[in-house]
């Protein structure tokens, strides 16, 4: 959807502010105070960003590694985080080839990433998040519906979740709406949890 220098200039030049907030996503808070997660669990938040979602995972106790393609991104990531004393492996790179050893992690965070994946490469990030999870593991997608005004997304949906990732053994659970906010307006999403059933 954009180049890949269009987001290190967002980050270099402050326009990412429009997408996030000085606190983390509500319906990742949400699934930690479910009290799903055991307290040494590793988790994986790609597309990390400034690092908002890390570092609250880092503050509930976890073991964090935020990935993100933009290195401007990542420093700030590494700031907040070291104003917020906590520990995050941050690693630059790409999500269809993570910097992540096999069946490592416990949990997958992807907010807001999946909708910016183009379709011929959605199956090649499917496969790397089975790849990384360890058999049970668990994966958080939220993401644009598509059904906003002016949404130029591609869309979170049962269809696209079954088509990429059912066919790696997750077990889907139910493809729910929900708000997700920016400071630009409030979006049309969908959450939909998966689970690693090898």
């Amino acid at each position: 959807m954009v180049g890949d220098n269009y987001w290190e200039t967002a980050y270099e030049t402050g326009e990412y502010k429009h997408w996030e907030f000085g606190y983390p996503s509500p319906e990742l808070i949400a699934f930690v105070a479910a009290n799903v997660l055991p307290r040494n669990a590793r988790v994986l938040v790609v597309g990390c960003g400034g690092g908002g979602d890390a570092i609250f995972m880092a503050r509930c106790g976890f073991k964090v590694i935020g990935v993100d393609f933009s290195a401007a991104a990542l420093r700030i990531a590494e700031k907040r985080a070291r104003k917020a004393h906590v520990e995050v492996h941050w690693c630059q790179g790409n999500v269809i080839q993570l910097p992540i050893t096999d069946e490592s992690v416990d949990f997958v965070s992807d907010r807001g990433l999946f909708h910016l994946i183009e379709d011929n490469i959605r199956s090649k990030y499917a496969l790397e998040i089975f790849r990384v999870l360890k058999n049970r593991g668990r994966a958080l997608i939220t993401g644009s519906s598509g059904e906003s005004p002016h949404d130029q997304f591609n869309r979170v949906t049962e269809q696209a979740i079954d088509k990429y990732f059912l066919s790696y053994k997750f077990k889907r659970g139910l493809v729910l709406p929900i708000p997700l906010f920016s400071i630009a307006g409030l979006m049309d999403g969908r959450i939909v949890m998966l689970r690693k059933t090898v």
